[in-house]
């Protein structure tokens, strides 16, 4: 029998709270969707990005305090400490991408931030479920298909990043040039951690096999 099976309700506190910035994760992953859909409700989706952001690094505190309370964990306490900040870099990147749109004063949307919205969206649902996979400690296949799938996200974001700043440089506009790119490297950032977290979920799984 492996530790995991022995372990206490209480002990598998982290399970949820790591549910939970997952889940916090997707909703900022929407919000953004919703404000590159339609940028007239940018100032009121960057508040309400804000307002998770806050809310999951209160969950990453939690988290932090508990481990430094618990004689046993479902994990190792490095597992612990490594997914934590890898869940909160992809929500603080989130944030500050929706601040970027908010603060250059983008005002027209275009089909490059709603795909990268959308690729986001999918790398999020992906987390999700790699992170309700992980609760079990049973399904190393299922959290490596997860980890794959986001790491093909990534790879496509990378592809679409190449292609938007070639067009942007076809235009003649160089202060929309030089905003537009910072967005576009900073949504692909935001996939790129996501693909972190997809790795760290990957390494955890296969530890515990």
């Amino acid at each position: 029998m492996r530790l995991h099976d022995l372990l206490l309700p209480e002990d598998r506190v982290f399970f949820d709270l790591f549910l939970q910035m997952a889940v916090t994760l997707k909703e900022t992953a929407v919000q953004l969707s919703g404000m590159t859909s339609d940028l007239s409700t940018a100032h009121q989706k960057c508040h309400s990005i804000r307002q998770l952001e806050h809310d999951a690094d209160g969950v990453a505190r939690h988290i932090y305090d508990r481990l430094d309370e618990s004689l046993i964990t479902p994990l190792e306490p490095e597992e612990i400490a490594r997914l934590t900040p890898a869940l909160d870099d992809v929500i603080d990147s989130i944030d500050w991408v929706s601040h970027q749109l908010c603060s250059y004063g983008i005002t027209d949307s275009n089909e490059i931030l709603v795909e990268f919205s959308e690729l986001i969206i999918r790398s999020a649902e992906e987390i999700e479920r790699g992170v309700t996979l992980l609760s079990t400690l049973k399904n190393p296949a299922e959290v490596q298909a997860r980890s794959i799938e986001i790491n093909r996200l990534w790879n496509r974001s990378r592809d679409l990043l190449s292609h938007a700043v070639l067009d942007l440089f076809k235009t003649k506009d160089l202060l929309l040039i030089i905003k537009f790119k910072d967005i576009y490297e900073n949504l692909e950032e935001v996939l790129a951690r996501c693909n972190n977290v997809g790795h760290v979920l990957n390494d955890i799984s296969m530890h515990h096999t």
